[in-house]
């Protein structure tokens, strides 16, 4: 998640469209003024900043994981604090309407099947996490599903400017740089990648059954990108 008040940009990161990839470079287009939230791997490197609570407890927020847990990170207890995979409701509420309505707001997006697939994959392999079958993890985990919708949905309503397909990448990055000023690279430098470069094809995964419950599970990013289960 980035808010760059140097660009005029805010950045709503999803899952397993090139996000960390993505944050990285555009971190580096931003000043001591803008928010980068921090990820799990770049706490120490200079990269996160001004993402910490501003309050009294904030420091303690941020060095306890015992205070993590019964400290909501929505409590007005810690003021403005910005994470990772923050939805687009609770940044419109903390920069305010002003801020929000007059920046560009846009998120990356991924064809659901294909998108589960790789989260899945990724607990698994890049995680080294016991994971259930794919089909249970599926059908008994819908709460640890990447349902990003709900990142920058509000109802029924998309919230951002732009919602960019991860399979066109090469071209939302140039309309990145051109609309917003930026130097970014291609390629993108290589977050959280290189797992299962062997996999097969997505739809091998799943069954009538799996494949009907992402359906039902996804259907607000399906029918405002119109994505299809493409065997």
């Amino acid at each position: 998640m980035i808010i760059s008040h140097r660009h005029r940009f805010i950045f709503v990161k999803t899952h397993k469209t090139a996000g960390s990839s993505l944050e990285v470079a555009l971190a580096r287009e931003c000043d001591e003024h803008d928010i980068v939230s921090h990820m799990e791997d770049n706490i120490g490197d200079g990269i996160p900043r001004n993402y910490g609570p501003d309050s009294l407890i904030g420091p303690a927020y941020n060095g306890s994981k015992f205070v993590r847990k019964i400290v909501d990170r929505h409590s007005p207890l810690l003021g403005a604090f910005y994470y990772e995979h923050m939805p687009a409701t609770r940044i419109r509420e903390l920069v305010g309407d002003e801020v929000w309505n007059s920046y560009f707001t846009f998120c990356f997006e991924r064809n659901p099947w294909d998108k589960v697939v790789s989260y899945y994959l990724w607990k698994l392999h890049g995680q080294g996490r016991s994971m259930p079958s794919f089909a249970d993890y599926i059908d008994k985990k819908p709460h640890r599903l990447p349902r990003d919708a709900q990142l920058y949905f509000d109802g029924d309503a998309v919230m951002v400017d732009r919602v960019f397909e991860f399979r066109e990448l090469t071209g939302a990055l140039a309309e990145l740089r051109e609309r917003l000023n930026l130097e970014l690279p291609e390629p993108l430098p290589r977050e959280k990648t290189g797992v299962a470069k062997e996999r097969k094809h997505y739809s091998e995964y799943y069954d009538e059954r799996s494949k009907a419950r992402i359906e039902d599970l996804f259907s607000r990013e399906i029918a405002y990108m119109d994505y299809q289960f493409n065997a």
